[in-house]
């Protein structure tokens, strides 16, 4: 297996429902989130030793995370007028991550939050947190 790096990954947008399929050319620093919700499993035992704690999987919580610069010319200006529009009005959109272009990764409807970074010494930058939502697929956390 080859090392990828991280301008190999690719993710795409689109609506949702279907699976995304307007790449996102203008990402930074994209980040997918498995995180585990755990259940505490720990028992007494025999009583000889002390009891080992214990725990499984209850629940898996996603996010994806990624930076866009604020740019107002072609394609990216498109999905980025796209991404904050669904973002303000509360809807979902399609969102499908590969590790590389024919990698793994999520594929689902995603609610949208977002950012506007304003630093004085750089530019703008709109900070996206995308979250899974079911309405009206179920999400596939790594296909």
């Amino acid at each position: 297996m080859a090392i990828k790096m991280g301008f190999e990954g690719v993710i795409y947008t689109g609506t949702a429902g279907t699976t995304a399929g307007t790449l996102i050319t203008d990402a930074r620093d994209v980040k997918l989130s498995i995180d585990p919700e755990m259940g505490n499993t720990t028992v007494r035992g025999d009583s000889s030793a002390p009891p080992v704690d214990t725990e499984q999987v209850t629940a898996l919580k996603a996010s994806i995370t990624l930076s866009l610069i604020n740019n107002t010319a072609g394609v990216p200006a498109t999905v980025l007028q796209a991404l904050l529009g669904a973002g303000a009005a509360g809807t979902a959109v399609a969102i499908r991550m590969k590790d590389y272009v024919s990698g793994k990764g999520y594929d689902g409807d995603c609610n949208v939050k977002w950012e506007l970074g304003a630093p004085l010494k750089g530019e703008q930058t709109f900070d996206f947190t995308f979250t899974p939502n079911r309405v009206l697929r179920v999400p596939q956390l790594y296909v």
